[in-house]
């Protein structure tokens, strides 16, 4: 019992070298698998390089196709209010040079005015989209922006991997490089969206501008014809009245002569033949003045169809501009509608990115804390197993602790008897009939044998105290070990607590992730529905060809054979509060009708619309699931 060293506790664990050797090759092999990955990365990076670059060509063309669309639109609203202005002016300014003035005036002031209008809005209307395309030209700048820094983070991470030798750590490493990844991928499936938005409103605004040439050029060529026409008729109108004046001048004079012959005249016999011939030119003289009326009435009409023409012409002028304004307010408000949904949409997207960072934050923190509590729980269960085979051992050293005491407590009986019975023995009376030197002997041998035998007692006394102190020590360490057993016990039980309330949280957040992208569907779905344009109003009444609006019959004028074509006047449709004479007002459309009119595009189409995203629900590289 004296002879034996300290207590030794049982290694289960093995040798450092082989877990080093693993370790090497598993971190070799990873750094093989991240050297893949970033080659990927950097085909993800000229990937996009070269997505920005298309978009950028799309930008470009859009931009020259908006350009040539208003310097068209432009050139051709000129050219429409210069014919307008210059063709039937000559012919009535020498047919009547003190009535006409003032309508030539008249005529010219309106078109110098609408072009300056129009310029003026042409400007207002490059203004406005360029802002736009500052605005779409910024955001792909700042994604890129934001992408060079992605990378350089994820370059980082990569060779923060290749250095780390801890398990733990690789494993996070890799979890937050795969975020990073599915967040690069969600950017370039942006921009592949964007590119393909782009090229469909190239392609829409490029079939506009066709349909606009086409129509600007085919309103060229009737408002040309209309123009030769009038001026044809205005030119025989002029050689008519200018063989009028002739006529009636000849007339005139030779109704001089003839009175001059006849009063000069003193023979009774030739009275007879002057007056014959001045009946004759009575008669002669009386049609001429009725065609000189007949033409004069003509010259009124057109006079007055002249003037109902340029009544209608300011009418219509007056009506394209506020149609104008109109349509360019709607369009103004439509570009800030498209504003604020675009802004919306970012702040949805910027909202569930963040939610996503937070998302993968958490799992990987709950990852790393369910780890470490696994640890912590292989740990406890470890020095549970130390424990048990400590007590086992303390048991095993115990059973011949306890044998050798119960074969001293029989040996200490055993002495005890013989003692008594030699104590039995030395207190009896010597005999008498014992001779004296033979009975020292004996006696003697006793008190020896005494002497002995207290030593003994005295040496098992001590090796029995010593034994119950090895005992008491022995019970000592043994309650001590199954406290520090309970101890563990509980923590065991606290630590699996800890991982269930864990796993609880991870399927909550699991649950209110697939809420949130519920909801964000949700949205997008009606935020797409609301984007779209609403139907248009029912089958409209007979209108203008260029403008497809209702109108109103002109006033019933007197028919004159030969001018069938100046009847058919077209009115514009009636403006809110404008009063005009000699109109049926009856016929014009309610503003109720109108405000629909309005609302009403001529060339309705709808954008492809950028926010219903496709969202990646593949799980993350890397990241182990949580389970349930």
């Amino acid at each position: 019992m004296e002879g034996r060293g300290p207590y030794h506790i049982y290694d289960p664990g093995g040798g450092s070298e082989e877990n080093g050797s693993t370790a090497l090759e598993r971190l070799v092999e990873e750094n093989a698998r991240l050297k893949e990955k970033m080659q990927g990365i950097k085909s993800i990076g000229e990937l996009l390089e070269e997505s920005q670059v298309e978009a950028s060509k799309l930008r470009q063309k859009a931009e020259d196709l908006v350009k040539d669309n208003k310097m068209l639109i432009g050139s051709s609203l000129e050219n429409l209010v210069e014919t307008g202005a210059v063709g039937p002016d000559p012919s009535f300014a020498r047919a009547a040079p003190g009535s006409t003035q003032p309508d030539v005036e008249a005529r010219k002031s309106p078109p110098s005015g609408s072009s300056s209008e129009f310029e003026i809005i042409a400007i207002e209307a490059q203004g406005f989209p360029q802002g736009n395309r500052r605005v779409d030209l910024e955001q792909p700048a700042n994604e890129d922006a934001n992408l060079l820094p992605q990378l350089q983070q994820l370059e980082n991470t990569l060779s923060g991997c290749a250095k780390e030798a801890s398990k733990d750590q690789v494993f996070v490493r890799m979890g937050y490089m795969a975020s990073e990844l599915k967040r690069l991928a969600s950017k370039v499936h942006k921009n592949e969206q964007r590119t393909s938005f782009l090229q469909t409103l190239c392609e829409t605004l490029h079939s506009e501008n066709k349909e606009l040439r086409t129509k600007l050029e085919h309103d060229l060529e009737q408002r040309n014809q209309a123009l030769e026409k009038l001026r044809c008729e205005n030119q025989e109108l002029r050689r008519m009245v200018t063989l009028s004046s002739q006529d009636s001048g000849k007339r005139e004079a030779a109704e001089q002569q003839q009175l001059d012959l006849g009063t000069a005249s003193t023979k009774g016999l030739r009275v007879p033949p002057v007056r014959v011939q001045q009946s004759g030119a009575v008669v002669e003289k009386v049609p001429g003045r009725e065609e000189l009326e007949a033409k004069e009435k003509k010259v009124k009409i057109l006079e007055h169809q002249r003037r109902e023409l340029l009544e209608v012409n300011k009418q219509w002028d007056q009506h394209f501009r506020s149609m104008k304004q109109k349509y360019e307010q709607k369009v103004t408000d439509l570009h800030q509608e498209l504003a604020e949904a675009r802004r919306a949409v970012t702040e949805l997207e910027s909202e569930r990115e963040q939610k996503q960072r937070d998302f993968d934050r958490k799992l990987l923190l709950a990852k790393s804390r369910i780890e470490t509590e696994e640890a912590k729980k292989e740990r406890l269960a470890m020095e549970v197993r130390d424990l048990q085979q400590r007590m086992r051992f303390l048991q095993e050293q115990l059973a011949p602790v306890t044998r050798q005491r119960e074969y001293q407590e029989k040996e200490i009986q055993r002495l005890n008897k013989a003692l008594e019975e030699a104590l039995n023995v030395q207190a009896s009376p010597p005999p008498i009939f014992a001779v004296e030197p033979t009975g020292k002997l004996p006696q003697q041998e006793l008190l020896t044998q005494n002497e002995l035998l207290k030593q003994q007692v005295k040496i098992f006394e001590e090796d029995f105290q010593r034994e119950r102190s090895d005992r008491e020590r022995m019970n000592e360490e043994k309650e001590e070990l199954k406290q520090q057993l309970e101890k563990l016990q509980k923590q065991l039980i606290l630590s699996n607590n800890q991982l269930r309330a864990s796993k609880d949280d991870c399927q909550r957040e699991k649950e209110e992730k697939e809420k949130l992208k519920k909801l964000l569907k949700q949205h997008k779905q009606a935020s797409g529905e609301r984007l779209h344009p609403e139907p248009g109003p029912g089958p409209l009444g007979p209108g203008c060809p260029m403008y497809q609006y209702q109108y109103s019959p002109p006033m019933a004028h007197p028919m004159y054979h030969g001018y069938d074509e100046w009847q058919q006047i077209r009115y514009p449709p009636a403006m809110p509060g404008e009063h005009t004479q000699g109109q049926n007002f009856h016929h014009f459309p309610n503003s109720l009708s109108l405000f629909h009119l309005l609302l009403q595009p001529e060339y309705p189409w709808r954008p492809p619309c950028a926010m219903a995203r496709s969202q990646n629900t593949q799980p993350v590289a890397g990241v182990k699931p949580v389970p349930k």
